[in-house]
């Protein structure tokens, strides 16, 4: 079984249409399938639109009544998940503003069966593109992504930030057991690099597979608040070289 978790906030021009992709490329790849979307406090009608499509498609839904972050949604998620799934099971995490495309995931879901724990759609792989990425999210991404490579050096990742990864499920069940409610601790998009960083205790097989990253098909506004974002970097990065 494929489990895909979407976390969504005020994602109601993105939500039905990522969904329908979804299915449609899982559905044509004969792959078992259930989307889970973690509507975030959302103040628009993404709840309605994923409720109105639960008999049309394997969805569920988990709402919060008020926005909780990123950290607080892969929380749930994973948790939510974990407590469901087997271990052989994979689980994908990606956008919901189209910005990731679909047409990666069998790639990803390959990458698990052949092997690998976790698989990452990377916008470092040598035949991954991008297609209209804002010139600031690039700087920041870079910058970023090469300061955790310095300070972790995770073998077979290079990609540290992004949401769009495949895990095997008894992967994540194990990083559940061990860490329990301290496994995702950032509440904001840093919390990305945390699991990684976390993960790498189990000494997991990870590789990357390309993608096109889509920023022209995104319709609605940034999620990411940029300072706030560099001061979780900054956070995690300290908290987790102090650890070890």
């Amino acid at each position: 079984m494929v489990y895909i978790l979407l976390p969504a906030f005020n994602e109601a021009k993105n939500i039905e249409q990522i969904v329908s992709n979804i299915a449609a490329v899982l559905t044509q790849a004969k792959k078992q399938f259930r989307i889970l979307v973690v509507n975030d406090g959302s103040t628009d009608n993404t709840a309605e639109i994923v409720s109105a499509n639960i008999q049309k498609f394997p969805l569920e839904l988990i709402s919060f009544v008020q926005n909780q972050g990123v950290g607080q949604v892969f929380r749930q998620g994973i948790k939510t998940l974990c407590a469901k799934a087997q271990p052989e099971d994979i689980l994908i995490s990606m956008d919901c503003d189209q910005t990731h495309p679909a047409n990666v995931l069998p790639r990803m879901i390959d990458a698990i069966n052949s092997g690998c724990d976790l698989a990452i759609a990377s916008r470092y792989h040598a035949q991954s593109t991008t297609v209209n990425l804002p010139f600031i999210r690039l700087i920041m991404s870079d910058a970023i992504n090469w300061f955790l490579k310095v300070c972790f050096g995770i073998q077979g990742a290079r990609d540290y930030s992004t949401f769009f990864r495949a895990y095997k499920i008894g992967l994540l069940q194990k990083a559940e057991e061990v860490y329990q409610d301290s496994f995702i601790e950032q509440g904001g998009f840093a919390c990305m690099a945390e699991i990684l960083i976390k993960l790498r205790r189990f000494n997991p097989n990870i590789s990357e597979v390309p993608l096109t990253l889509r920023f022209d098909l995104r319709t609605g506004k940034s999620k990411m608040k940029v300072f706030d974002t560099i001061f979780g970097y900054l956070k995690l990065i300290v908290k987790e070289k102090l650890r070890r």
